[in-house]
């Protein structure tokens, strides 16, 4: 079999322990140096019962930006999280507490943590996007302040994961706008988009993150076929990944569909059935993107290093 050119830009996603005293067990945890100097790191797993986390204990500082995101796995409703979630922020340790799928932002300089969850009506999912390619983090002790502190702050640091795009107009060129509805869940194989694209998703920018310089998505899928029928391959400016991530809290490791992604200008085939992030350099044509068969729903998530997200389709 002849080598292909873009193997390098598929990875399998993995499964490793993190940083020590961040999470309690191993997670998908990906840096720069895993995806090729993608100048971000991301890391995935699921949340199975009430825990701390992020760290163990005491406070992080980081000098980038950084993204916690918290969703639920009940594949009927993106927007039931089916938890209590808090975190301490700032150095004044205040406590903010959501019930709705969110997401942190984290600026950098900032102290935070810990996340804890102290409720669970099911298994959660939880990814994190740190906008540098390596990690890094200084640990503060817990503040001398004997106590947690209530107030308003930093509230604007923890965002609804909802897509809160203008219906009237569509940036991406891919025609997404119309498919966005009224409770911010945008439905694109419903409504036409492709017969193998998402069942439900939601799509946050830079205007929704407080001017983070990035845009990032979470969606469910289950369905087979050509993910777009607007075209073949498409580009970005800037740089993302692709991550296809398993939705079974006792199998990270398994995908439980197969996917084939064009990648090049000549649309070079990659074939996959295990979770994996797909690394698409800035102005890189990638696509068309076809699920061949789905077991179970999995999870889909776009990382592209931008606030907004030109998506035009190219002639390849």
């Amino acid at each position: 079999m002849a080598k292909k050119e873009f193997a390098h830009l598929m990875k399998t996603m993995v499964v490793q322990s993190p940083p020590k005293g961040l999470y309690p067990e191993p997670r998908v945890w990906m840096e720069g140096k895993d995806m090729e100097g993608f100048n971000a790191h991301f890391s995935y797993g699921f949340i199975k019962k009430p825990v701390t986390l992020h760290p163990l204990e005491g406070m992080l500082v980081h000098p980038y930006d950084e993204c916690l995101v918290f969703e639920g796995t009940d594949t009927k409703s993106i927007l039931n999280l089916g938890a209590e979630v808090s975190v301490e922020l700032g150095e004044e340790r205040e406590e903010h507490t959501f019930k709705d799928p969110s997401v942190i932002l984290v600026p950098k300089g900032l102290p935070h943590g810990p996340v804890t969850v102290k409720k669970l009506d099911r298994t959660i999912v939880h990814y994190s996007i740190g906008l540098a390619a390596a990690y890094k983090a200084t640990a503060i002790a817990k503040p001398s302040r004997a106590a947690k502190t209530k107030g308003s702050k930093y509230s604007h640091l923890i965002k609804k994961m909802v897509t809160a795009v203008d219906p009237r107009a569509d940036s991406s060129g891919m025609g997404y706008s119309s498919v966005i509805g009224r409770d911010g869940v945008m439905r694109p194989a419903e409504f036409g988009v492709g017969p193998g694209n998402g069942d439900q998703i939601v799509w946050l920018y830079g205007k929704d993150l407080e001017g983070f310089d990035v845009n990032f998505t979470w969606g469910f899928y289950s369905r087979c076929g050509k993910w777009h029928r607007g075209g073949e391959a498409h580009t970005h400016p800037e740089a993302e990944i692709l991550c296809f991530l398993s939705l079974d809290p006792d199998h990270l490791e398994a995908l439980g569909a197969e996917l084939e992604l064009g990648m090049g200008k000549d649309y070079e085939r990659h074939i996959f059935n295990k979770p994996t992030v797909a690394i698409c350099p800035a102005g890189f044509p990638h696509l068309p993107l076809i699920t061949r068969w789905c077991d179970k729903p999995y999870g889909f998530i776009v990382v592209c290093l931008s606030g907004e997200h030109a998506s035009p389709w190219v002639e390849a």
